[in-house]
């Protein structure tokens, strides 16, 4: 389980009560919260579960709100209504007496957390060193106060609003009010409204997590592990393979990214829509890892990977494009191909980014498909689909153009029947990776990448049916020039061309012969390529 919460602490637990009751809930246990709310404080509670705990410190940097309420004249050991009472006055202040001195707290400036507070000294938390009746020398912090806005005044509570910077102890805030007034003041109350985008409007308290969860409805409290800092440059798909085709959203995305000064951001779906529906596998050009490392290599600054699961897929497009897009990932810019779809049932579309685009308050950029000439000469969009039928073909020529590199495999060499070694054409034997296409069964003219060297190979995929029958695929490679174990070892293999189908042969010495025919049609393409 990944994602994002929102929960609305209640009054009387701290926030590891939240982390423990979530723990019990949903079953799981590595979550954090972004910023801890005493036990006399509600509000928004940000946790993060699983994958998301990766974004705690990015959302405890955010900005945040707070209703508080101060009495005056009061002064307590913990700076708020809970602690040990140290003095009382009455007091006579005039709602314009406050209103004169909050402005000189508007800003930047050095706040003294304080000592019943978890900030840590010397590994100690200072609330401890507080409970022992010490008292210690603390090092300022620097806070910034966006705005105070008085709501009510009834002497001596005074009732506001603070929208400040992370690290502002608001109890501080109330003694020091009260200090700035010539008395002495408490925080009695504190609601925290929002922490950046997340607000007590979209929260959902323990109970109602709790009853959502039994219910089968997680999707309704639970947000995707996503989160951007800053404005972003986005576009969102599969992107299997990475094409030309994708390459060309990317172009445009970076170019216009660079103008506007936005960060260049995609997300990328990890798991295939159609193989989510059909339930029925779907092979992929590429891993998990292999297309977050080609992500990687594009230069985008951040990836994010949507989970799509029964659950997220019922989203509706409209929630999608609110809460993923906009809040989540604070898209200024949407970049995409025509046929864009998202949400339940794939219903959301270009035309409803179009139409989106002013009320989220972001530009839009629909970018044409790329195309390229089939085998009999017709126009196509160059798409994954077509890719992949070009591999299933054995077309690998044909796929490399079309994804701007040659088609790889890769996987750890394991022992074999050995069956090469009799015939002097040893090989390296590498499994198939689950989820990972597989060309078309044949022979190929190979380049293999071991350790930090290449070799040019011939590679054999098939079931080895002049073996013994019914044998599981395997991927055989016999590396040119090259001799040693390397049982264990990481090899990756780029498939430069299609030499043959496989066939069946009636004993090993018509192999044999047919293997020194691959051998020689592969030593003669590989001194092409090298002139």
């Amino acid at each position: 389980m990944d994602g994002i919460i929102n929960v609305y602490k209640e009054k009387g637990m701290t926030s590891f009560d939240v982390l423990r009751a979530l723990r019990r809930i949903l079953r799981e246990k590595k979550m954090g919260h972004t910023g801890t709310l005493d036990p006399m404080a509600e509000g928004v509670l940000l946790v993060c579960v699983g994958k998301a705990t990766k974004y705690v410190d990015a959302l405890m940097a955010k900005e945040k709100i707070y209703q508080a309420e101060l009495t005056l004249g009061i002064e307590t050991d913990t700076e708020d209504s809970t602690g040990k009472i140290l003095s009382e006055e009455e007091v006579s202040i005039s709602k314009e007496d406050i209103e004169k001195i909050l402005p000189r707290f508007l800003g930047k400036q050095e706040q003294i957390p304080p000592m019943y507070s978890a900030k840590k000294l010397e590994g100690k938390k200072l609330y401890e060193l507080a409970r022992e009746g010490k008292t210690v020398e603390r090092k300022p912090s620097q806070i910034e106060i966006f705005a105070l806005e008085i709501l009510s005044y009834d002497c001596p509570k005074l009732r506001f609003r603070i929208h400040c910077s992370k690290g502002t102890y608001i109890r501080t805030l109330c003694k020091d009010i009260g200090e700035a007034l010539g008395t002495k003041a408490c925080m009695s109350a504190l609601l925290r409204e929002q922490v950046g985008e997340f607000s007590l409007k979209n929260s959902f308290s323990l109970s109602e997590i709790e009853k959502l969860e039994g219910a089968g409805e997680r999707d309704t409290y639970l947000l995707p592990p996503l989160y951007s800092q800053k404005d972003s440059i986005l576009t969102f798909g599969k992107f299997d393979g990475l094409h030309l085709g994708h390459q060309k959203i990317f172009e445009e995305l970076f170019k216009e990214g660079k103008a506007e000064n936005l960060v260049p951001s995609v997300l990328s779906f990890t798991t295939h829509p159609s193989a989510l529906f059909s339930g029925e596998r779907q092979d992929l050009l590429c891993t998990e890892d292999e297309h977050y490392t080609r992500l990687q290599n594009a230069g985008f600054s951040q990836i994010f990977l949507f989970p799509l699961t029964l659950e997220t897929a019922k989203m509706p497009p409209e929630k999608f494009l609110e809460d993923i897009l906009v809040k989540a990932l604070k898209v200024k810019h949407l970049v995409v191909g025509t046929d864009c779809s998202f949400g339940y049932k794939g219903k959301g579309d270009v035309v409803l980014l179009q139409e989106k685009a002013e009320e989220f308050g972001y530009k839009l950029t629909v970018v044409e498909k790329a195309l390229t000439k089939d085998s009999e000469g017709n126009s196509v969009e160059i798409s994954s689909t077509y890719i992949r039928k070009c591999l299933e073909e054995g077309a690998v020529e044909e796929a490399a153009r079309l994804l701007g590199r040659h088609y790889t495999l890769s996987g750890t060499v394991v022992h074999g029947k050995k069956i090469g070694r009799s015939i002097n054409f040893p090989t390296a034997n590498i499994l198939p990776k689950e989820g990972k296409l597989c060309p078309m069964e044949g022979v190929y003219h190979t380049r293999v990448l071991l350790g930090k060297d290449y070799y040019e190979g011939m590679t054999s995929i098939g079931k080895n049916s002049s073996v013994a029958e019914n044998n599981p695929l395997t991927i055989e490679t016999h590396i040119l020039g090259f001799q040693g174990d390397i049982y264990g070892e990481k090899l990756r293999l780029e498939f430069i061309s299609f030499i043959r189908e496989q066939r069946h042969f009636k004993d090993i010495e018509e192999l044999k012969s047919q293997l020194e025919k691959d051998l020689a049609f592969v030593e003669e393409e590989s001194k092409k390529r090298e002139s």
